[in-house]
């Protein structure tokens, strides 16, 4: 579960071994990766889908795509090499290029040399439907589930239950020390339990650090299934966690380009509260009145959002330091930025607070991982709708009747 000061404890004690050295070598291949990030746009206002994609030259294979449900930002993480940028506007959304549908290359040709460690910003792809432009590589919407060797796929929609072997706990703590294992032989990204329905409302439930989506299994089984659809982000807790965050925008905006929902609920636990938060800044921040997705409910659910001091033990003393342990440290860049974006318009949200303890001694009143006084920050607080608190430990709050009945009910009002 989301024991993030025993995972800290666990993590230091691998000091030497294997596990630190693994996660030494992930940090090392992240140090290696390039990155591209720009703006995608179609001249004249049009607001079809646009795919952003890059082929690498010398392999003659999609690296990547990345889907945008309207004109806005996109980016790319890849490995060193020459590669061929490229965009197109996917009026037909079935993410696959036939001449005809507009689209632009990066410069004259779209190739684009990365050197290892190099970050490129600010491409401009605006796309001209009078034009002409014609992409000169093959694209098609499976031609980016397998493709270079270290870039795992990014799951969007895949159909499983709550007892897949994938959300085993093991693999939870495998996310903080070999995220790249993770993704490539776990796979990280958004589930769901059926087809999509769209007379039902999903909500997206997310996990906290070395959480899976099986944490939500009480809670979804109390759920209206009849009007709502269960969602699950699942992802690998040690990168920073605006990069988790954008990743799960990534996913959300493939399948919204795929199915136009209108309204997406979030629910999210522990870090996961953050993880979201930072999703819905970058949504803010990035497309503005331009959203095409309300999200009429947020329900943060014992989420630190002050920091935990035991992130602060692991940056401080471990040999090598887990990015989101920076992140997680009171004070961090990270979690003062957070509340500075306002939440959209539309958006309420409902903070759920635990506080029992097991614990017979303490100084802070707290839920057994994390302190009711990080739960309850401010500048959080401050743009809450409602604070609801409870007495539960941080890991008994997710199988609480109570809870429960209080997210149903918050659930019927957006249903109406």
């Amino acid at each position: 579960m989301n024991q993030l000061a025993m995972l800290v404890a666990i993590v230091l004690s691998l000091n030497g071994c294997a596990g630190m050295r693994t996660l030494q070598r992930n940090l090392d291949v992240a140090h290696e990766q390039t990155s591209v990030a720009g703006n995608a746009a179609i001249r004249g206002g049009a607001s079809e889908p646009i795919v952003v994609v890059v082929e690498r030259v010398d392999t003659g294979r999609i690296a990547d795509l990345f889907v945008l449900a309207r004109p806005g930002p996109f980016y790319f993480t890849l490995p060193a090499g020459r590669y061929r940028l490229a965009a197109f506007e996917d009026r037909s959304r079935d993410l696959t290029y036939q001449p005809g549908k507009p689209a632009v290359l990066f410069g004259t040709s779209g190739e684009i040399v990365l050197d290892a460690g190099e970050h490129r910003g600010d491409i401009d792809l605006t796309i001209d439907p009078d034009a002409g432009v014609l992409i000169p590589f093959a694209v098609n919407a499976v031609s980016a589930d397998k493709t270079i060797e270290k870039i795992p796929s990014l799951q969007t929609g895949t159909i499983v239950t709550l007892d897949d072997p994938r959300f085993a706990p093991e693999f939870g703590s495998l996310g903080v020390w070999d995220p790249l294992r993770f993704m490539f032989e776990v796979g990280g990204g958004v589930y769901f339990l059926e087809e999509y329905d769209p007379t039902k409302t999903p909500v997206l439930f997310v996990h906290g650090a070395t959480g899976s989506p099986m944490d939500w299994k009480y809670l979804v089984g109390k759920l209206d299934r009849s009007r709502f659809q269960p969602w699950f982000a699942y992802y690998p807790a040690s990168p920073h966690l605006d990069r988790i965050g954008d990743q799960i925008v990534r996913a959300l905006s493939n399948l919204q380009t795929k199915y136009e929902f209108e309204n997406l609920v979030l629910v999210a636990h522990s870090m996961g509260g953050l993880v979201t938060r930072a999703a819905l800044d970058y949504v803010v921040a990035n497309t503005g009145t331009g959203r095409i997705v309300n999200v009429p409910l947020f329900v943060s659910i014992s989420s630190p959002w002050g920091g935990m001091a035991s992130a602060s033990l692991g940056v401080e003393y471990a040999p090598v330091v887990a990015p989101m342990w920076e992140d997680m440290a009171p004070g961090s860049a990270f979690l003062t930025a957070l509340p500075k974006t306002p939440l959209p318009a539309e958006c309420e949200h409902n903070l759920f607070f635990g506080y029992r303890s097991e614990a017979r001694r303490s100084r802070e009143a707290n839920d057994g991982t994390v302190t009711v006084a990080s739960q309850l920050s401010m500048p959080i607080q401050r743009q809450a709708t409602r604070v609801t608190g409870f007495d539960e430990t941080h890991t008994g709050i997710l199988t609480s009747e109570e809870v429960s009945e209080q997210l149903n009910a918050l659930l019927a009002r957006v249903a109406r």
